[in-house]
């Protein structure tokens, strides 16, 4: 009984020691179902990240095309903002020589005022002149008639002395035939 007792001893202390390393197994697959749960949750937690973030990249795809769109609609108003820059340069270009023609006719119609003033100013000296003439023309004239209205009644007056003295060389004749 001695033998069977060491033998059962023996089986007890191979079983207390199998049961220690099947308890530090269970630990350690314990230990390790945690840690892998751990990484469950961090590979779920990753993959839900990656997936977020491919959903955020297929948003961006989406805008990166919208905006793709919206540049090549910009490119296209540059375009066209820049042609329209170029003709309103261009009728820039031609008011500028309208204003230069404008300013050269403005030179030209100042020069022509001042002549006209000028003109003018001659004209009113001439037409003064010719008032002056004109009014001393009516005096020459009217001194003129008077002269004429004289020399009228001085021919008259000698027309009638002559037919006096035309009567008295009769009338003397005629008495000198009678003596």
């Amino acid at each position: 009984s001695s033998t069977i007792s060491k033998h059962w001893e023996a089986e007890l202390a191979t079983l207390k020691g199998n049961n220690a390393k099947l308890t530090a197994a269970l630990l350690e697959s314990t230990a390790n179902v945690k840690q892998w749960k751990q990484q469950l949750a961090a590979y779920q937690e990753e993959a839900e990240r990656l997936h977020k973030r491919v959903t955020e990249l297929e948003c961006v795809s989406s805008q990166a095309n919208a905006v793709h769109t919206h540049k090549t609609e910009l490119n296209q108003t540059i375009q066209e903002l820049e042609s329209t820059l170029k003709k309103k340069e261009a009728e820039i270009e031609g008011l500028k020589q309208e204003i230069d023609n404008a300013r050269e006719l403005q030179a030209q119609r100042d020069s022509l005022t001042q002549k006209l003033q000028e003109v003018e100013i001659r004209n009113k000296d001439l037409e003064g002149q010719l008032s002056d003439l004109e009014q001393r023309l009516e005096k020459s004239q009217n001194e003129q008639e008077a002269f004429r209205n004289n020399l009228k009644t001085l021919l008259e007056i000698l027309d009638g002395k002559i037919f006096e003295l035309t009567e008295l060389r009769d009338n003397l004749a005629k008495l000198i035939e009678c003596s």
